[in-house]
């Protein structure tokens, strides 16, 4: 990026472009005091550009906690997001958390957004945990959103596990939804282990969720591991939901290392996946898994369909992943069919993916089949629309989505 002075009271434009002919539109930041006030979408002429969400600049001013973000096209006038909305008003609480989302028209008053409500509002446990998810419509009254079936979202917690969640109208009672339920429970144990899962329909019925089963099953041993989960359909007979196997096993061969497999209806073992037929995880003190290995029937390393046999993932200091790479079945250092060894991310500061570099086997950058070598991400402050931005080992822009 390059530093360019702007206008009087901006203290910097951060210009993202690419000097190859013919590149795709590129962006430019102005901020004041730290913060983005404007980003502006140019073409390899510098002349303002559409962007992939559709507008061409975003202005974004700041009250408190509050940020207005508004959509303009190339000639300045205002501008439809993917949303269909103008601009919105969002604010913002604890640890950065998104508490509410209200629409704006091209005047800047308050509208339906194209999902059918004028405003959105999160409420959060002091966790992180949502516990409700309220829509209203622009005379400021609860609305059951179309396309979701349902006005409210309300989640309980036993500790910080999620143990109940219920789909309620605008009268705030239970409401089937597409998904095909009101309510999804979880059970769990004396040490907050989630050792099951089910549904209801509104008026307290079983019921089957989107992927056909009614009932999951997690066995745990004493150590609180999970050594077995299998699904059940309304009937109470094993189902293999179409993805042809009905349960898993989980062998602990260490306190730190498992293997997974799988089984189908008749108890006999499927295919973990293409080219090998189990899976071994070892985690470290934080139950993060580090490595995954593709199994053979007797026990050995096997590579998969994509030439790895291991996946090795590392974690930041704050526990969020940030690298991933390969190995072969002999423990070397490889790459997969697509032509990179592994990709390491940076995330921004609310955890979102910003950048994610391609690495050849020996760690290096590295043009994978795509043509690509990076990724650049980038938000609204919603974090609800993404652009991706695509640059080969020479820093030129190859694709924009």
């Amino acid at each position: 990026m390059k530093k360019t002075r702007m206008l009087a009271g901006l203290t910097a434009a951060l210009i993202v472009s690419c000097a190859a002919a013919g590149s795709l539109a590129a962006w430019e930041e102005q901020t004041r005091n730290g913060k983005v006030v404007r980003r502006t979408w140019t073409d390899e002429t510098g002349a303002a550009a559409e962007s992939p969400e559709g507008y061409a600049e975003v202005t974004r001013s700041y009250s408190g906690t509050t940020v207005t973000e508004k959509y303009f096209d190339a000639d300045g006038h205002p501008a439809m997001a993917p949303g269909g909305y103008y601009g919105q008003v969002l604010t913002y609480g604890n640890r950065h958390r998104l508490e509410e989302a209200v629409y704006l028209d091209a005047d800047g008053k308050r509208m339906e957004c194209a999902a059918g409500y004028a405003r959105v509002r999160h409420v959060y446990m002091s966790a992180g945990g949502i516990t409700t998810s309220s829509y209203y419509n622009l005379e400021g009254d609860p609305v059951t959103v179309p396309s979701l079936g349902y006005s409210q979202i309300k989640n309980e917690y036993r500790g910080t596990t999620l143990t109940k969640t219920t789909y309620l109208d605008e009268n705030r009672n239970p409401v089937d939804t597409p998904l095909g339920y009101a309510v999804m429970i979880q059970s769990v144990n004396k040490s907050s282990r989630v050792t099951g899962i089910r549904f209801e329909h509104a008026d307290g019925s079983p019921a089957a969720g989107p992927e056909g089963w009614a009932v999951m099953e997690r066995e745990l041993d004493k150590k609180n591991r999970e050594v077995s989960r299998k699904y059940y359909d309304l009937n109470g007979q094993l189902t293999d939901r179409g993805l042809g196997y009905a349960y898993e096993e989980i062998k602990w061969e260490s306190g730190r290392e498992c293997v997974v497999s799988r089984f189908d209806l008749q108890g006999q073992r499927v295919p973990m996946g293409a080219g090998y037929v189990s899976l071994r995880r070892e985690m470290n003190r934080d139950d993060q898994v580090v490595r995954e290995t593709c199994l053979d029937a007797a026990g050995s390393p096997v590579e998969d369909a994509e030439g790895v046999a291991s996946r090795i993932y590392e974690y930041d200091g704050e526990g969020r992943l940030a690298r991933v790479l390969f190995e072969g079945a002999r423990g070397q250092r490889t790459e997969n069919a697509s032509g990179f060894g592994g990709y390491e991310e940076t995330l921004d500061e609310d955890g979102f993916v910003a950048r994610r570099v391609y690495l050849s086997a020996g760690g290096q950058p590295v043009n994978t089949a795509g043509g690509y070598s990076e990724i650049r991400y980038t938000y609204d402050a919603a974090h609800q629309n993404v652009t991706a931005e695509y640059f080969d080992l020479s820093g030129a822009q190859v694709r924009q989505e």
